[in-house]
Order: structure tokens, then sequence, then C-alpha cells
């Protein structure tokens, strides 16, 4: 990598020098740390062109039927968020409106719906719109991307009680635009609720299958990135086109609060916690009596390691270094 000239930092605002963590040998497009804040991202960006290309259709496969199993996490998800609301939230109606940014397939809009709120989902992907409004037949579907919903109704933007943002500030070029978005249509008493991975985290590699995961992904695209070099740089999970900055609960709530978000709750969750990653649960002891009975030893000795090393993950995930964030946030009202 040549070295890089002087860029601005998208959350402290300082002309730095970006540290290199992992150089992308394929592309142009390597992955950089602020040396102030921490923000990890990718430098230089992708093109819009990259971008839009990779997300078209992704999730395809995942769209071909309803999934109970998916709709259950969703729901038992909801219910986790909903405490958190009702402490956070003001209610000024009984009718909690709740904006849903890039929600997907649409099965976390569909329980929130279910669970009373009047919900509006914003989604550009073709196959989860269709998937969405077809299969799960949610009604205020607005198939745009955010920033092309945020353009279209500058003029006249409702304001909504929550807005829900999972897993999607990590996707787009300018986080702090998007969340200065977010601030404007966010109703005074009102609640933000925003997830992204943690790059500070390291638990994910001591989970077996996201560590062969992720150090395939790493070591397909970039010098240097063995196991223990990945345990040391935490690239965590930047990963262009699709993931291009990395935050940490710091430098995620120094930017809200640039934004007029004031962070009032922060969880780090690990892989597998049953509100904020459910899709990924950890083996049970009941999982290993029964692969026991007919193991295929490689899985079942994955099965045994996963099982084994749970109780360091939480302790992982108790100091701050499991691989999730989730940051509840209100609107700052002060003159």
């Amino acid at each position: 990598m040549k070295n890089v000239e002087q860029i601005k930092c998208h959350v402290c605002d300082n002309s730095i020098n970006p540290t290199l963590i992992l150089e992308n040998f394929k592309s142009e497009c390597h992955i950089v740390r602020c040396p102030r804040c921490n923000l990890t991202f990718v430098h230089p960006q992708p093109s819009p062109e990259v971008i839009s290309a990779y997300y078209n259709g992704l999730y395809s496969e995942l769209a071909t039927e309803y999934n109970e199993r998916k709709m259950r996490w969703a729901r038992t998800s909801i219910e986790g968020y909903c405490l958190a609301i009702k402490k956070y939230k003001r209610p000024n109606s009984n009718l909690i409106t709740l904006l849903d940014l890039g929600g997907g397939l649409g099965y976390y809009s569909k329980a929130f719906e279910e669970a009373g709120f009047s919900v509006t989902l914003v989604e550009q992907d073709p196959v989860s719109v269709k998937f969405a409004r077809e299969v799960l037949k949610i009604e205020n579907l607005i198939d745009q991307g955010i920033e092309q919903f945020f353009e279209a109704n500058c003029a006249s933007m409702p304001k909504y009680d929550v807005i829900f943002m999972r897993h999607v500030i990590e996707h787009y070029t300018s986080p702090g635009a998007l969340l200065g978005k977010v601030g404007e249509c966010l109703a005074e008493r009102g609640i933000f609720i925003i997830e992204t991975d943690n790059n500070a985290g390291i638990e994910l590699l001591f989970r077996p299958g996201t560590a062969s995961f992720y150090t395939n992904l790493y070591r397909s695209s970039f010098a240097s990135s063995s196991y223990f070099s990945l345990l040391r740089k935490r690239p965590f999970a930047v990963d262009p086109p699709r993931h291009l900055y990395g935050f940490r609960s710091s430098n995620l709530s120094r930017l809200l609060r640039k934004n007029s978000l004031i962070p009032v709750k922060t969880i780090f969750y690990r892989l597998g916690h049953p509100i904020y990653w459910p899709n990924l649960p950890s083996p049970t002891f009941k999982d290993i009596l029964s692969q026991a009975r007919h193991p295929k030893t490689k899985h079942f000795i994955h099965t045994l390691m996963d099982f084994a090393l749970l109780p360091f993950r939480l302790f992982l995930e108790f100091i701050g270094l499991s691989s999730g964030l989730c940051i509840y946030a209100v609107k700052d009202t002060r003159d």
C-alpha cells in the first residue's frame, strides 16, 4: 500500500494518516484505522456501482420461502427491545410509530407489527422487498435506499417514535450524514436503536464456525491475515464492499453525540445472544448428547469446542470484547 495522504476522520474530524490494518492484494480497498479514535474503515471506498451490484439480490437464497424459525427468533428479539423502549421512550400516544431502516427481508418489522407498533420498512433490495410485501404482508413498505428515502421526504419528513437500524451503519459510505438524518426524523421523546459489529471484539474467533469463516474470508483478499494476526489487529467485521466501517462503543457513541443523539444504554452481546444475535445459537448440553449418539467426528468436535468455549465468550461479553454492539439513544433536546 502506498503512503496515504491525510484524510479527515468521519468520527473525530481530525486530519489523519490512517494506520494500515490489512492490505488488500486484490484491489486498492485496504482496511485502515484512525489513530485518534480507532474508527476502522475501508480506504479508498469502493465505487457506488460496485456496492450496488453486491447488494442487488443478496438475499435471494433466503427469500425462497417463509422461515418460521427466523420469525420466532425475531419475536423473541422484539420482546427484549420492547423492555428498553418502555424504559426510555416516553409515549405521547397509544400508537407507537417505528421506522425500520434497511430491514432486509422484514422479519423484524413483522415482529414489531405483531407487538402493536405502526411500522414503516425502508428497503432497496428488490428480492427482499418482494418477500416482505408478498410473504410477510408488510403494508407500509418503501422500496428505496435509505439515502433516497431521506432525500424524497426532506421537505415533509414525519417524526417517528422509534427508529431501528440493525447492522446497517457499517454498510454506508457516510455514516455521520446518515445519523444526522436519523436525528432529524426522530421524535423528541423518541428512541433510536442502533446495532453493529463490535470492532473491539475478538469473540467471533472463539467459535469454530465463525473463526473459520473470517480467517478464510480475510486470507482470500488480505495479506498477513493469519488467525493470530486477526486476533491482534481486530479488523472485524470490515470487509469491502460488504462492510465499510467497524465501530467501537467509544467512537460510535461519539458519532451519535455529534448528531444530537445521546446514548442512554450500551449492550455488548455475543454470537447466539437470544435477543441481539439469535440466528447463531450456542450449542446446549442436549445437543452434545444428541450428536454423541451418532457422531460425525469433525462436526462433533466443533460442537464440543463451541460448548466448552461458551464460558470464555460470556466473559468476553462481560468485558466488552464480544462480537456485537447495541446502543439505545435519545434525541438531545437541549438548546
